[in-house]
């Protein structure tokens, strides 16, 4: 397995080489080094990254990363790991990689991929894990500057541990394959978790909702399509004011989202769900809630194209029965 280190803005021309980094109790059992090395950004890092099917792990010291990130296909697996005292934690992140960009700084003439080309971190490879780093869009509001995508993800099999999302609409493009958040935070105001292909899993994640808007657009786009959206133990709290959120809007017809053990504030409107602009075709939309507490988990005003279950959804279905052994670190989850 490779490790390469970096550190952001070292000042120099050519890579320092650091003989020993600050390891949290995670890093120091995982460590198994056959290579090293010392880049000054992210995006260094990837491209030196060996072209085998062994995993390979790219540590990063702290400090804030100012780059766009893209991460093509690899033939390995992939880690990053970011510094902290706490892996658990995503507030004793010590690591970020921001960049501010949105659509109304992509040239008009570039009429496709324009949400690609915002995005801070770009993910297309398959089988990464992800652990204590924050990814922000900076680039603001969508009314004044339009979707501004923090992450993108286009693989498969993804894991996010501890966390840290930001942005505005379109924060979290959660697209394809199967994915894991964990003990994680998202922010945004409009659509800021969305996606048409992926079966997502939210464990024990802090969304925040920083303007009115929907937290999820899920676009299933037909019956066959798998994507799937789960929220467990997740805590929804805003400062956008009462009601001004929703759990989540159709993109596409067959829109699949359900929230179950969380707890929701008063930001989250009693409707609890919208119907997608000038389009009130609803009539296969699966949105479902289960046993979710708080004052704004009240079931008695929501939406008709909505529902309750009598039971929650299982993690194996949207992992797999064999995730235990699949997901790294599974008492992450549930500790």
């Amino acid at each position: 397995m490779l490790k390469t280190t970096l550190r952001p803005g070292l000042g120099v021309s050519q890579a320092v080489a650091i003989q020993s980094e600050p390891m949290s109790s995670y890093w120091r059992h995982r460590r198994r080094s056959h290579g090293s090395g010392s880049f000054h950004n992210l995006s260094e890092a990837v491209s030196n990254v060996p072209n085998t099917t062994d995993e390979h792990t790219i540590f990063l010291f702290p400090g804030v990363y100012r780059e766009q990130v893209l991460i093509s296909r690899l033939n390995g697996p992939l880690v990053l790991q970011g510094y902290t005292c706490n892996t658990k934690l995503y507030a004793a992140n010590e690591v970020t990689i921001t960049h501010a960009k949105a659509q109304r700084d992509i040239p008009p003439e570039i009429t496709s991929g324009r949400n690609d080309l915002t995005s801070t971190l770009r993910l297309k490879t398959n089988d990464v894990k992800v652990y204590n780093l924050n990814v922000a869009n900076t680039a603001g509001r969508f009314l004044e500057n339009g979707q501004a995508v923090a992450t993108i993800i286009e693989g498969n099999n993804y894991g996010f541990y501890a966390c840290n999302f930001t942005g505005h609409q379109d924060t979290v493009y959660a697209n394809k394959g199967r994915e894991l958040f964990a003990r994680s935070y998202i922010s945004g105001d409009v659509d800021f978790i969305f996606g048409t292909f992926a079966e997502a899993w939210f464990e024990s994640c802090d969304i925040e909702p920083v303007g009115p808007g929907c937290i999820t657009a899920n676009g299933r786009v037909d019956g066959s399509n798998p994507s799937f959206y789960v929220f467990n133990n997740a805590r929804v709290f805003g400062s956008s004011g009462n009601g001004t959120a929703y759990l989540g809007r159709p993109w596409r017809p067959y829109s699949r989202v359900v929230w179950q053990n969380s707890e929701f504030s008063d930001v989250i409107h009693p409707d609890g769900w919208q119907e997608w602009p000038n389009d009130n075709n609803t009539a296969n939309v699966y949105y479902k809630e289960f046993n979710n507490t708080g004052v704004g988990a009240a079931t008695d005003k929501r939406v008709s194209f909505s529902g309750v279950l009598d039971a929650a959804v299982p993690i194996t279905q949207i992992l797999g029965e064999n995730y235990p052994n699949e997901c790294p670190v599974v008492s992450f989850l549930f500790d």
